[in-house]
């Protein structure tokens, strides 16, 4: 009944008379006739101007009245009415009369407009729409206020008073402004202190009541509506004045308690406290003011007493709170006041002003005793800093259900008018950290007793100096929830009993209150965003019949309601108070945290701050579960604070978006320390939002881009192909009936699926033929252009992102329970192949033949071939990522697939790089190459690039112009190659040779000029097999003959496996080293230069062995038709003496021919092998030499490991050539005949030929020392057999030694039964003898030079030895 309800319509009726005349028209005379009426005030509105009125707003209400003195009666000090904020008033005699009240049965407007700053699962806090215009445009002025249970708030400057309904629906609401008649003398003075009054019986709006805290003087105005109706009506003012006497020279008052309908309560600053009255005992406005008494003074003690006791030693010092409590009768009230330091006082207050104190106790050391040992951490904080800061009053009469789920003492259920049931809000401090804790107390005349405790754990920062408004506590029924409000931050803090335990049992015994539901409201730090006013409301008030006012807020659950400078009254409800009951109450969870700083703090005009004050109650593991948690909600449009129908869809995507980046930066903010699987979780959730938001962008340029008959496009087809258990399933029935929509909005997590099913789209097509060739080729467009770009848009997200989310975007996430990369999934990457592979074959068919269809877009075509290398690149690196992701995993099927990936990489970088030469993507191929440095790839490309210019610069259809073009293109490109080389090292170098030398021959590889680091001559060198290359190479290009040389000698000697090549690059090598050593053999040979020209020389013989042997053979195999054949004839005609059971012999003979017949270089054994095995006929002493001379010389001359061994072997092979049992049958035989025999042995051809040529090589002694007994059993055993047979089989083996064997057998005949030995010694002394008798007669040296052999028995008459 303070003031009128709201009709349906809206506030423009609120104060429009429905006896409102018509205003007459511009062109009424009546107008004109009219005297003019003194102007007595002007309508102050925020500019202090009042617009001129349209027609459109001849109508508008007045939405605000002021109460300012009148300028008439200025002198007189006396108050006027005016309005205020009334943009369209009418002449004064229009002024328009408060509207009609609505019938009480009529309904307010369902919506209240407020805006919701945050919620959780137990509280709600939202910012009401009404706030005066003037407050709202002076944020920064100096005010506090209240708010009081009757739905209206007081707002109070030094110079005005600002009353308004503040539940009203409307952003500039019904405001009365009062002008204050005595204005604070300086701006650092106190506030004035206002309270509205009870409306009067002949009134159903509230008065108002302002105290001028240093003056005393006291203004009242009896109804805050009337009055601006009565002074237009009458010209005179309605407010009562009145100062307050007694108070001393530095004391103000520092609170006005409502103690109504029993008056009011003055606290001073002294400690003092006074009741002040508006009305006299009949109910007329008056003001009268007294001092209460002192508890312990008695009744006899009068005012100057009383005023004595104020200033004595046991004055009760600073009030830190005073609230009036209902008393027993009607018009009773009991005050209770507090002092800081903790001593609680009562009186009981009658009507008219009869007091009586009825109480006093001093629980001081009571509570801290009580504090300290519910809340430990109190106990480091100094006892001096102990302070009371408010209390409140526990409500009376509560239904049993509350009173058995609050853990306050069984006074909850006393009824006694004598005790007086409390909950102090008190607190320790010390610097910048403060403890606060609820302690319940129960007054009685006897004394106080000390509850339960309740410590505050979520709110440690001190009472600021400077605040308006000290700290309020706040128990509204049923209390179960208590509000504590500072000013800048609200405590909601839970009063309900935990659940059962043992520890809270004894929790309990110990009067101390377990942790409950207890979170905290932060406003933001700006010096004008405080709270400045404060009140409540709790359920059950005003909802009689007898007390229906339209401006009280009707609530089910207890609220604190709050009043700030610039942003108006912000609301803090509890959502379900019967939760905090019941057996499952709310509680806060690291989730709900969350959730308010990443959808609330996310608004730039929120008032509230979530982030900065105070450390997350809760355990780095719970924080990044939840946060994961609720990242997950957001991109499947789970949670309650996102849409899941939005107007805009990608304005939802991109606020999802902008919510992913709210909770990281949350995070990071509080510094959470979260481990790799959360950051890398909450960045993928973050990217696929990003993704998803620019792939829908894309689907609605498909559709822009499509003709109104086919706006089916890739995104919409994949939404609807994807499989079911893939997707959320529409409901059809509930409306959902957008496929694509509805996939973005709940199923944006599945974003891989979605990415790979491009592909599948376009199989599924093709493959059954639902579109033609232009709508297939649109398709693929679509295909490359979103999983091309949706895999760009997400690796440059994680690029952009990597800091903030604590990520290193070049490492790939393993281990730690981490699932894959979304952006190489297995699926992903198998049809980013498959895609890949289609465009080749897309772009080959239509290169080859053109599509004839006009309907076919070639520009598709051609953006599809421009993209096709970034599609190949993320092929590569999601391909990449996989396999390293999956080789730190212990799935076994996981391990075959990284195994089968890693081939599959080896593979394709190299063949689908390469593939792009087809398209003329030569750049790219390049760039790509690089990128993931792909060297063979890279090598290929550019060479070929290279010979490809050169081709065309070649080609004689090409014009001239175009030739030069191609020519300086290429030379370019070497140009570039030349720096690749320098920048990818050697690796890159070798196979870019590798490449040219195989596409261009070995001319284009030596005159390379572009090589300025010498890699060619690295990679020749280390190529072996490349060493004909090599040598000229460091002649030409390093100028180095002794690197030459090495490199000759190195290949001739040892890779060498032609004959004449190595003869050829001996004979180089050595003339090369004799260049280098100045050109002369004489200094040539010295040093380690002569050493290996000595080397040369030896393989220079063997060599010579070798020619003469195949000279020999060659010309008894020319008429042979082939190679087959060749072999053939010569085992034939040369390996009669190998008895045919010796098969390996007989292997070994022809596997050696078969070598030497096709110009290979022979080891030294397989060549002394065909030395001592051939049966070269007796013409080969003068064509070649004898054969087991040449074999001796191969010996020598090849430094064999084994030589000794090797010519042993030789001499048994020689020794059982002849029977040399015939030759020891020299019955009937004269010398002459006897040493003819031993001339024609090979023993003796051998023996001469030895010393013929020890005459000029003295190192070449192999028959010194060695008698043919010394040749038995050599070669007999298995592991006596030399390194060529070390892989042959067993069987082969056993066979080889079975025919050594056998030879030793025979050579042993001889020895023991044919006295070879003593044969071997004349034999020896007749070779060396008959070589000095030719010396002595000047033939020819019979080795002189050569191998060559004139007569190898000596000097012959008639064939026969000539003895002298």
């Amino acid at each position: 009944m303070f003031s009128s309800t709201l009709h349906e319509d809206g506030p423009a009726t609120r104060t429009r008379s429905s006896r409102r005349r018509q205003r007459p028209v511009a062109s009424d005379s009546s107008l004109q006739t009219q005297p003019k009426a003194k102007r007595q005030r002007v309508p102050l509105t925020e500019s202090n101007t009042a617009p001129t009125p349209t027609p459109a707003d001849a109508d508008a209400p007045p939405e605000m009245f002021e109460v300012k003195p009148d300028p008439v009666l200025a002198k007189r000090e006396r108050d006027g009415i005016g309005i205020e904020n009334i943009e369209n008033l009418g002449p004064r005699r229009e002024l328009s009369l408060r509207s009609k009240k609505p019938k009480s049965g009529e309904r307010t407007s369902k919506g209240d407009g407020s805006i919701i700053l945050t919620t959780n699962n137990a509280f709600t806090v939202s910012k009401l729409p009404a706030l005066p215009d003037r407050l709202r445009a002076e944020p920064t002025s100096r005010q506090h206020g209240a708010i009081f249970s009757s739905g209206y708030a007081l707002a109070l400057t030094h110079t005005h008073a600002f009353v308004w309904p503040y539940t009203a629906t409307t952003a500039s609401p019904e405001t009365f402004t009062f002008a204050l008649p005595y204005p604070s003398k300086h701006a650092s003075d106190p506030l004035p202190l206002g309270a509205l009054v009870p409306p009067s019986a002949s009134s159903d709006d509230p008065g108002l009541v302002v105290v001028m805290p240093v003056s005393g003087r006291v203004v009242y105005w009896e109804s805050i509506s009337s009055a601006a109706t009565l002074d237009f009506i009458r010209q005179q003012r309605t407010g009562i004045e009145d100062a307050i006497s007694g108070m001393y020279s530095s004391e103000h008052i520092t609170q006005l308690v409502s103690a109504e309908s029993a008056g009011f309560v003055l606290v001073f600053s002294s400690g003092r406290i006074a009741y002040m009255s508006v009305r006299d005992p009949h109910g007329r406005p008056g003001i009268t003011v007294q001092y209460l008494r002192s508890p312990f003074g008695g009744a006899s003690l009068g005012f100057l007493s009383t005023l004595r006791h104020a200033l004595s030693g046991s004055s009760r010092g600073d009030i830190a709170a005073a609230h009036a409590n209902h008393g027993p009768r009607v018009g009773e009230r009991v005050v209770i006041a507090a002092s800081s330091k903790g001593r609680l006082q009562a009186w009981k207050i009658h009507r008219g002003g009869h007091h009586e104190p009825v109480a006093e106790a001093d629980v001081r050391e009571r509570l801290v005793e009580a504090v300290n040992e519910a809340d430990a951490k109190t106990q480091a904080f100094p006892s001096e800093s102990f302070e009371v800061l408010d209390f409140a009053f526990v409500p009376r009469g509560l239904e049993p259900k509350y009173v058995n789920a609050s853990r306050l003492s069984e006074a909850l259920t006393h009824e006694e008018d004598s005790l007086q049931h409390m909950l102090l809000l008190v607190g320790f401090s010390r610097g910048h950290q403060a403890r606060y804790s609820l302690v319940e107390t129960v007054l009685a005349p006897e004394g106080a007793r000390i509850g339960t405790v309740r410590p505050i754990t979520s709110y440690t920062s001190p009472v600021r100096p400077g605040a308006l408004e000290k700290p309020r506590l706040y128990l509204p029924r049923p209390a179960l929830v208590a509000f504590v409000v500072f000013d800048r931050a609200v405590v909601v803090a839970s009063m309900v009993a935990p659940p059962d335990s043992p520890d809270s049992q004894l929790q309990e015994d110990s009067h101390i209150l377990p942790p409950t539901f207890e979170d905290v409201v932060d406003f933001r730090d700006d010096d004008t965003l405080q709270v400045v006013g404060s009140g409540s409301e709790e359920p059950g008030a005003g909802t009689s019949s007898e007390d229906v006012r339209p401006h009280r807020h009707k609530t089910k659950n207890p609220t604190a309601v709050l009043l700030l400078p610039g942003v108006g009254i912000v609301r803090v409800a509890i959502t379900d108070i019967e939760r905090f009951a019941s057996d499952a109450p709310p509680r806060v969870t690291a989730k709900s945290k969350l959730e308010q700083a990443v959808f609330f703090g996310i608004k730039s005009d929120n008032p509230l701050v979530f982030q900065g004050r105070r450390a997350l109650p809760f355990s780095d593991r719970e924080v990044c579960d939840a946060a994961v948690e609720l990242s997950h909600e957001i991109v499947n449009s789970k949670t309650p604070f996102i849409p899941s129908v939005p107007a805009s869809l990608e304005g939802n995507m991109k606020s999802r978006s902008a919510y992913l980046d709210a909770l990281i930066t949350f995070l990071n903010a509080c510094k959470v320390n979260m481990d790799e699987r959360t950051r890398w979780m909450l960045l993928y959730d973050a990217e696929k939002m990003a993704v998803a938001t620019w792939i829908w962008q894309k689907h609605e340029q498909f559709l822009a881009e499509r003709p109104r008959a086919d706006k089916k496009t890739l995104i919409s087809e994949a939404a609807v192909f994807i499989n079911e258990n893939q997707k959320t399933e529409l409901n059809v029935a509930a409306g959902q009936v957008d496929p694509v929509r509805h996939w973005f909005i709940h199923d944006i997590f599945r974003l891989d699926i979605f990415v790979a099913w491009a592909y599948q789209i376009i199989k599924y097509h093709y493959t059954q033929k639902l579109s033609d060739e232009p709508g297939l080729n649109r398709l693929v467009w679509e295909a490359v252009t979103i999983n091309n770009g949706a895999l760009l848009e997400a690796r440059q997200f994680r690029l952009d992102k990597a800091a903030q989310y604590g990520v290193d975007p070049a490492v790939v996430p393993t281990g730690n329970g981490l699932p894959e990369p979304w952006t190489s999934t297995y699926f992903i990457t198998n049809n980013l192949k498959r895609l890949t592979e289609f465009c080749h074959q897309w772009l080959a068919k239509h290169d080859a033949q053109p599509s004839a269809d006009p309907r076919f877009d070639a520009r598709l075509l051609d953006t599809v071939r421009e993209r096709l290398p970034s599609l190949t690149s993320q092929y590569f690196t999601s391909l990449s990522e996989y396999i390293t992701w999956a080789a730190s995993s212990t799935d076994p099927e996981t391990q075959d697939r990284c195994r089968a990936y890693q081939a599959a990489y080896a593979e394709d970088v190299y063949k689908k790089i390469v593939k792009l030469k087809e398209f003329d993507l030569w750049e790219e191929a390049v760039e790509l190459a690089r990128e993931f440095e792909a060297f063979d790839a890279l090598a290929d490309v550019v060479v070929g690039q290279i010979l490809m210019l050169e081709a065309a610069a070649a080609d004689p259809t090409t014009t001239e112009s175009k030739a030069q073009e191609n020519a300086a293109l290429a030379q370019v490109k070497k140009q570039r190659l030349g720096r690749l080389m320098e920048e990818f090292g050697e690796g890159f170098a070798s196979r870019a040779y590798e490449v040219l030398l195989d596409a261009a021959g070995v001319q284009a590889v030596l005159e390379f000029a572009f090589d300025r680091k010498g890699f060619i001559t690295k990679w020749l060198r280390g190529k072996p097999e490349l060493a004909r290359i090599s040598w000229v190479n460091e002649v030409l290009r390093e100028g180095d003959v002794g690197g030459a040389a090495e490199t000759l000698l190195g290949l001739g000697m040892s890779r060498e496996v032609q004959v004449w090549n190595k003869k050829v690059e001996l004979s180089l090598g050595k003339l090369a080293l004799l260049a280098e050593g100045g050109g002369s053999d004489d200094e040539a040979g010295k040093g380690e230069v002569g050493g290996t020209i000595k080397k040369i020389d030896a393989e220079l013989e063997v060599v010579k062995v070798q020619d003469l042997l195949y000279q020999w053979i060659l010309a008894s195999v020319h008429e042979a038709v082939d190679s087959s054949a060749e072999v053939e004839l010569a085992v034939k005609q040369f390996g009669g003496l190998i008895p045919r059971r010796q098969k390996a012999l007989l292997q070994i003979f022809e596997d050696g021919i078969a070598r030497l017949l096709k110009h290979e270089v022979l080891d030294p054994l397989t060549l002394i092998d065909l030395l001592t095995l051939s049966s070269l006929g007796p013409g080969h002493y003068e064509g070649m030499g004898d054969q087991f001379f040449l074999a001796l010389k191969v010996a020598h001359y090849a430094a064999l490991e084994n030589a000794e061994e090797v010519r042993r072997l030789i001499w048994r092979r020689c020794l059982v050539r002849d029977d040399w049992r015939q030759v020891n049958e020299t019955n009937l035989k004269g010398d002459e005949e006897a040493l003819e025999a031993v001339g024609e042995t090979a023993a003796y051809r051998t023996l001469f030929a030895c010393f013929d040529e020890e005459s000029s090589t003295p190192t070449f002694r192999p028959h010194h020392t060695l008698k043919p007994s010394d040749c038995l059993g050599v070669y007999t055993e298995p592991e006596q057999l030399d390194s060529r047979f070390a892989a042959m089989d067993d069987s082969f083996r056993g066979k080889l030694v079975e025919a050594m064997r056998a030879e030793d057998r025979l050579l042993r005949g001889f020895v023991e039964k044919a006295q070879l030995d003593e044969w071997w010694r004349a034999t020896r002394e007749t070779a060396e003898r008959m070589v000095g008798v030719a010396a002595q007669k000047g033939h020819r040296r019979v080795n002189s030079g050569s191998v060559g052999n004139g007569g190898v028995n000596g000097l012959s008459l008639n064939g026969r030895v000539k003895m002298y």
